[in-house]
């Protein structure tokens, strides 16, 4: 099959006549992908009988009959230079038909009847191929696959061999299981003697591999293409490429492919994609060296005039910054959906300031952590000493924090992280912060709430066996025995873990060796017919409140065992709960219960609320944890700039010694470990909605 446009339409030759006989023509129809030959051509393995008499004849109802089906030609040209033409069957040719007309079950019925006569061994192979192009289209695909495998067993060596391997593939890939149809194009790629159908493995190998979302594959495979068709259809096969180079926001895969073809297509596409990306994400500086190697590269490109005024703007603009703040952050990778609303939260402090009259100008500067990890400590250094911006905002990870923290030192400019939960930063050097919501804070206000807000004494704890939970069980306890307060019971639980009978047997015997209490039930006092479940003994904690800080998807089980087992007492929990779906289920065992979190969406705190509502009307979506505490981290420096700073130096003087740093949830400052001590949202649960309890 010849692809001849990227709308579907298919150039078709037929596979089985003499070498004297060549026909053309194309159509639309997508059942075309399915059989490379007109139905004339569909029967293998016979004799030509018929004489060059018969041949205009021929052609002539041939054209007419494709016509009428909905095929139209596309400037079609016979050379004529034999004098056989092949054999057809009426009843394969009328099921071809039939699916070329998208009436794939009427086409079963008839194939399955031929089937069944039998047919002559010659014709089984077309058969098989019909009746896997049916069944695919009737979205019987498991039944597809009997017939196309038999068609490979029985007819290994067939004319139709290979196109009933593509529609193998495209069967595979219709059920979803691209890894199984990729080898097979793999080996028509490598094997098969025929151009047209090494050219069709190569245009779906790249159409799933933009499946798979592997850009760079996906468009070296219709490269490849390329140098097997024809200058019109390399024009085509060029048109899907820069489609999906225009709409990929892969940035490895971009780099890639601008390093792959630095002064050829599709280098030219894939670069002014990363220019377009770089600038969406604020990443100017990227942009203006990305602008600069294009022009060198392509100069005389369509697009060089544009790109060049677009490089004379960036420059203005960046020039009319007295200060910068850096955002360096995984934004490509698996981090990078963390990272990106970090980044808008960062993005949007920035421009609220610049909206303000008045404000000293405050640029920023985005460098992709993950775009080149083997240059990253060379990049850094260079961001930190060319281009001296006030203050560093990320990683996202602490592992990536010593690295950092130690040339940020260095060059005595602030380093702020905005997720990394790494206690006491500041033993990495006097210029690391920390914006997080870390483990020790959510302890700290869920045990203040539970002991001195609500009085409670005595606690039990139940946690995942994962670093999460373990460590909030463990500064939890901690912060309850620092309160004079008593911790009965510490279970621990697999996530997904359904059945936590043994748990919570161990965790009441504990308690009743304290506190707890166990009145035996007089069931002859009962009335009705007892059961199994009837409770012989009536159980009353002892313990005041349970602690749970794992996820809302754990944490529902088991609080309604907790019921079960009497264990009726107020559920704590950690930031792990904040998912709406938790908050609306059916089971009432969970209303009442409290948990902590360093971000409410549905706060009505005047500088939340505002926060909210300027962060959906920019991104069109709500914000998250992450957004929040990059907002904080840039709009926490901009304040000190506000208050006159205009180094390094003088922003890590004032974020260290202000006690009222104004964040989002009210006033804060940061504590001798280098953690932002910030107020944290108390958050109920009640009658399905999650409402703030301070």
């Amino acid at each position: 099959m010849n692809t001849t446009n990227s709308l579907g339409e298919f150039t078709l030759t037929p596979h089985r006549v003499s070498d004297s006989s060549h026909m053309r023509m194309t159509y639309s129809h997508t059942a075309q992908e399915l059989m490379a030959r007109p139905s004339a051509s569909l029967i293998a393995h016979r004799p030509y009988l018929r004489s060059m008499l018969w041949r205009p004849a021929l052609i002539l109802a041939l054209s007419m009959s494709w016509l009428i089906i909905g095929f139209a030609f596309d400037s079609p040209v016979y050379a004529e230079t034999g004098s056989a033409v092949p054999a057809n069957h009426p009843t394969l040719n009328q099921a071809k038909r039939l699916i070329d007309a998208d009436q794939a079950e009427e086409a079963l019925t008839i194939l399955r009847r031929f089937l069944a006569t039998p047919p002559k061994p010659d014709l089984l192979d077309d058969t098989y191929l019909l009746l896997g192009a049916a069944l695919h289209r009737a979205k019987q695909d498991a039944e597809a696959l009997k017939y196309l495998r038999q068609l490979q067993t029985e007819f290994p060596d067939s004319e139709v061999s290979d196109r009933g391997k593509l529609m193998q593939a495209r069967v595979h890939a219709a059920m979803g299981n691209l890894d199984l149809a990729m080898p097979i194009l793999t080996g028509l790629r490598n094997l098969s003697k025929d151009d047209r159908t090494k050219r069709e493995a190569l245009k779906l190998s790249g159409e799933f591999y933009a499946q798979k979302k592997d850009a760079a594959r996906a468009i070296q495979a219709w490269l490849d293409e390329v140098a097997l068709g024809t200058d019109d259809q390399a024009e085509d096969v060029r048109a899907r490429i820069r489609e999906l180079a225009g709409s990929t926001s892969d940035k490895k895969a971009l780099e890639q492919i601008r390093d792959t073809f630095p002064r050829s297509f599709p280098g030219d596409v894939a670069s002014l994609r990363l220019i377009d990306l770089y600038i969406t994400r604020g990443e100017e500086h990227q942009a203006i060296r990305q602008i600069q190697q294009f022009l060198v590269n392509f100069p005389i490109h369509p697009q060089a005039e544009k790109v060049s005024e677009l490089l004379v703007t960036l420059q203005a603009k960046l020039k009319s910054n007295q200060f910068f703040i850096a955002a360096v952050l995984p934004l490509s990778g698996k981090l990078a959906t963390f990272a990106n609303e970090v980044l808008s939260g960062i993005q949007l402090a920035v421009e609220a300031n610049r909206d303000k009259a008045g404000n000293a100008s405050v640029g920023l500067i985005v460098k992709d952590l993950e775009s080149d990890p083997a240059s990253f400590v060379d990049d850094f250094s260079e961001l930190l000493n060319t281009d001296r911006p006030l203050a560093v905002i990320g990683p996202l990870l602490s592992k990536n924090l010593p690295v950092m923290a130690e040339l940020a030192e260095r060059a005595h400019i602030p380093l702020i992280t905005p997720t990394a939960t790494l206690p006491n930063v500041r033993r990495l050097g006097n210029y690391m912060f920390s914006t997080a919501l870390t483990f020790q804070l959510q302890a700290k206000r869920i045990a203040a709430y539970a002991i001195k807000d609500q009085g409670f004494r005595r606690f039990c704890i139940l946690h995942p066996d994962t670093a999460y939970g373990r460590e909030l069980a463990r500064l939890f306890a901690q912060e309850v025995r620092q309160h004079e307060g008593e911790v009965i019971a510490i279970e621990s639980y697999k996530e997904g873990e359904t059945d936590m009978s043994a748990q919570l047997k161990r965790m009441k015997a504990e308690d009743l060796k304290k506190y707890g209490l166990s009145i035996p039930i007089d069931q002859t006092k009962l009335p009705g017919k007892l059961t199994k479940l009837d409770k012989k003994v009536l159980y009353t904690p002892g313990f005041d409140a349970i602690f749970i800080p794992g996820r809302a998807a754990d944490a529902g089980i088991i609080t309604s065992q907790l019921n079960f087992h009497d264990m009726k007492v107020p559920f704590l929990g950690a930031n792990g709960w904040n998912s709406p779906d938790f908050a609306r289920t059916a089971d009432s065992s969970i209303d009442g219960a409290v948990f902590v979190d360093g971000f409410f969406v549905d706060s009505q705190t005047p500088t939340v609320h505002d926060f909210v509502e300027r962060y959906k009307k920019r991104f069109q979506t709500s914000p998250t944890l992450f957004a929040m505490q990059g907002y904080d981290a840039a709009k926490l420096v901009i304040d000190t700039v506000h208050k006159g700073a205009s180094s390094g130096e003088a922003v890590q003087e004032q974020l260290m010694a202000q006690p009222d740093l104004s964040s989002l949830a009210g006033p804060a400052a940061f504590g001798p470990d280098g953690t932002l001590n910030r107020p944290l949202f108390l958050i109920q649960i009640k009658h399905g909605r999650f409402l703030q309890v301070n």
